[in-house]
């Protein structure tokens, strides 16, 4: 009897918490679209969320348009925050949401993909994480972006992590394409 009431005391526990834990990373976006606009001289990034089917599973777009025509567009991609290079012909998006997925992308002015990393195939060194949309890896409010792809030493593109460590781009992304497949080497199938 002691047995049957723990086992039902521990499944009603598990229950509780799933529940709990789903229930603290659930999110609706506004049924609607809406773009948000970066323009760096020449140069107009759109990101563009289309709610409008789906508010848990939305469309996601960035278009790169030089001198009002577009270059490329993206379907899937989204950002939290668009960097310009010193000369603004290449751009570095970063993102600490889990939605749609996107990490980092590095793309020029004429829309070419130079570094595209999404979070789950890319493991980061996380500060926080929830089950879909928390990937805190850099430190958004104070990114600290430097680039620094001229020096002979040590070239790159660096910024802060969310541990306020200075970090550089590429390295950082290899690191985390080899934690995610160490991870995916680990998981039982």
């Amino acid at each position: 009897m002691r047995t049957s009431t723990f086992s039902s005391w521990a499944t009603t526990a598990a229950l509780a918490l799933a529940a709990s834990v789903a229930h603290a990373d659930s999110w609706k976006f506004p049924a609607t679209t809406t773009d948000r606009t970066f323009d760096f001289d020449a140069t107009r990034i759109v990101l563009t969320t289309d709610a409008r089917k789906s508010q848990r599973m939305p469309d996601f777009q960035m278009r790169v348009l030089l001198a009002g025509r577009e270059q490329a567009r993206f379907p899937g991609v989204s950002v939290d925050q668009i960097f310009a290079s010193p000369d603004k012909k290449v751009f570095l998006g970063l993102s600490n949401q889990g939605l749609p997925g996107t990490a980092v992308i590095l793309f020029s002015n004429t829309g070419r993909i130079i570094l595209l990393a999404n979070h789950g195939l890319a493991e980061f060194d996380y500060c926080s994480k929830s089950v879909t949309l928390a990937r805190d890896w850099y430190d958004q409010l104070k990114p600290e972006i430097r680039w620094d792809l001229d020096n002979e030493k040590n070239p790159g593109i660096y910024l802060r992590d969310c541990k306020g460590q200075t970090i550089e781009l590429l390295s950082t992304v290899q690191l985390a394409y080899a934690r995610a497949a160490q991870l995916m080497a680990k998981t039982p199938r």
